[in-house]
């Protein structure tokens, strides 16, 4: 979870709105992204895939 009141990390991340999800993996590269609510079998299923 990542919390940036000043929203610099939006652009960085290329997150355009709320609410947004990225999911990263321990090497800190983007293994999903997605905007609205969170898919929860989708994230788990890429989580199970790492």
């Amino acid at each position: 979870m990542l919390w940036d009141p000043t929203f610099q990390s939006w652009s960085q991340l290329g997150v355009t709105g709320q609410p947004a999800g990225i999911l990263m993996n321990r090497h800190g590269q983007i293994t999903d992204q997605w905007r609205g609510a969170i898919p929860q079998q989708r994230v788990l299923e890429t989580v199970e895939a790492l």
